[in-house]
This record gives C-alpha cells, structure tokens and sequence, in this order.
C-alpha cells in the first residue's frame, strides 16, 4: 500500500499542484485548507507518514498545526512550505516537530525528493 501524504495549504492552486504530483508519483494523498483535528484523529483516518504543511494558514501558524498534528500522529514526518521564511526565532526548538522546510516556489523535484527521503514507497 502506498504511504498517505497530508497536504495543509490555505491557497486551493498550491494544494490542487501538489496533489496532482504526489498521486503521479504514487502516494495517497488528503487535503485541507487548514487544520482540523478530524484529519489525522479521527478513528478511519488514515495513518499519514508525511505532512506538507503552509507556515502561513489564517487561523494556526505552520508550526501550531505541525504541533497539533504530531499529537495525534507523532510518527508523521513533518515538511514545512512557505513562500516567506519564517524567522530564526520561530523555528528554534522546532527540530522535533519539523522535519524539513522547503521555500516556495519549490520544484516539482525538490518535494518529490523530499517526501521520498520521508518516507520511501516500497515494492508490495
């Protein structure tokens, strides 16, 4: 079975482009606009090996939601994207929460390499 990605992005064209790359290259994939808890707590959620996740959402920070979500699924590996980098400070003490940042605009490659340093598909 492939591995679940989790995509969190508030803009629908970042998530639809990273959708349409990720099941290309094999892997099943969720989105949402912003955190919900339902997403990766719920008892028929998948269990999700990596999560892209936008530092810039409306409601949560980037590194709230990756917070939260490790709480209900501490072995998610967490991949960090932003348009904007965060500041030093934000991130300090961060490392057991994020496991990489990419800045936007990113290569179709840069993610896929990513994610699969992540969590590599295997041969069923």
């Amino acid at each position: 079975m492939s591995p679940w990605i989790l995509v969190i992005d508030d803009d629908p064209w970042t998530r639809e482009a990273l959708v349409a790359i990720l099941r290309r290259a094999g892997y099943q994939v969720t989105t949402a606009a912003g955190f919900d808890p339902e997403l990766a707590g719920a008892a028929d959620s998948p269990s999700y090996q990596v999560a892209v996740v936008d530092f810039h959402l409306p409601s949560l920070n980037g590194l709230e939601v990756a917070r939260r979500l490790k709480e209900l699924q501490p072995e998610c590996r967490v991949v960090m994207i932003s348009s904007e980098p965060p500041d030093l400070a934000d991130l300090a003490g961060q490392d057991q929460i994020v496991d990489r940042f990419l800045a936007k605009p990113f290569s179709k490659d840069a993610i896929l390499e990513v994610i699969a340093q992540l969590c590599p598909i295997t041969a069923a």
